[in-house]
């Protein structure tokens, strides 16, 4: 009898611990965690929109081709870094003949989410990027603003791409029509 009174008391105090363990979570736990994760899941997509912006828009010349296709790859996809190669090779003669000072410097002003979305596997999304050029900007391109596609390769968020004319000519066609209302 006492042995089965003692295994009550062991399967009670056990079912009281493990209820007590197991506690419900109340909905305003549930927002706020899924709250933190979606701010830092947006926080660092628009550092890697405002890394990449910086990255293309900060150019050394007397580092050659070679150092800017570095600088840009560093914070890009390895299809934006192939994209990216292929075109500042074949602009980089232009670029050089088009500034006159050997270095081009910025820093940022403000980013604006625009969309999210799935390309090629990666989630991606879509942010404007607007910097300020402090160094070697003529007074009346000292405005620069980026459109990018940034996308989520291997955990971390990086400039895919520049947004097509078309892709910004859409996206500014929705924020005049969101304006009108």
């Amino acid at each position: 009898m006492k042995n089965k009174i003692f295994l009550f008391w062991i399967l009670s105090l056990s079912l009281l611990v493990f209820v007590s363990g197991c506690q419900p979570v109340s909905i305003y736990t549930q927002r706020a965690t899924a709250t933190a994760y979606s701010a830092d899941y947006m926080t660092t997509a628009m550092q890697a929109a405002e890394n990449g912006a910086m990255a293309l828009c900060n150019i050394d010349f007397s580092e050659d081709a070679d150092g800017y296709i570095q600088q840009v790859c560093d914070t890009s996809t390895q299809l934006g870094c192939d994209f990216f190669t292929n075109q500042i090779n074949q602009a980089w003669s232009d670029l050089e003949r088009a500034y006159s000072s050997d270095v081009l410097e910025c820093t940022p002003a403000t980013s604006r989410y625009i969309d999210e979305g799935e390309q090629f596997g990666m989630r991606v999304q879509y942010w404007q990027v607007n910097l300020q050029g402090t160094k070697g900007w003529s007074e009346n391109s000292k405005n620069r603003e980026y459109w990018l596609q940034v996308a989520e390769e291997n955990s971390n968020w990086k400039l895919n791409r520049v947004l097509t004319s078309d892709e910004i000519a859409y996206y500014m066609a929705i924020d005049s029509a969101s304006g009108e209302e």
